[in-house]
């Protein structure tokens, strides 16, 4: 298991245009990084969990990082895809910790990596924020059927 206890940065960004964007989380503590593939579904629900955690918790003061923290260093080079995610508050420590696991491959007889990151709550808010904002700026979505729009704005259900 990898475990980031005193993270740098956590952040999440892509590569690619916009329709074929690969989505990345990336956890850095000094010259240490990971990162991690996954599905913009996976950052987007990811952020909404984290944020509502985050809604039910006591006020407190939080410390954010500066926005050049958040950009994810490239090149990125995964070392491995996300296949389940899992987050809990640790009231102890105050801190949100997340676990990610690698997508298993039914052939493959080894056990699936796992990583955990123990966020303060400034990283996580900061992390939602960034998260939102990068899951945003893909292809809008269709008026009606709400699915990312193809081709200059078109979609099928508008015939």
């Amino acid at each position: 298991m990898n475990e980031f206890d005193h993270l740098d940065a956590f952040t999440t960004g892509t590569e690619g245009p916009p329709g074929q964007r690969i989505f990345y989380l990336q956890a850095r503590i000094g010259e240490s990084l990971l990162s991690l593939r996954l599905e913009k579904q996976q950052v987007a629900a990811l952020a909404d969990y984290i944020d509502d955690m985050l809604s039910k918790l006591t006020a407190a003061t939080t410390v954010m990082p500066d926005d050049h923290e958040l950009e994810i260093v490239a090149p990125v080079m995964p070392a491995w895809i996300v296949g389940s995610l899992g987050v809990v508050y640790s009231e102890s420590d105050d801190r949100v910790v997340m676990w990610a696991e690698e997508l298993a491959d039914e052939e493959d007889e080894r056990s699936p990596e796992t990583a955990r990151f123990r966020l303060t709550r400034g990283q996580a808010t900061a992390f939602v924020q960034r998260a939102r904002a990068v899951v945003e700026a893909g292809r809008p979505p269709c008026p009606y059927c709400g699915r990312p729009l193809d081709d200059a704005d078109f979609c099928p259900c508008y015939n």
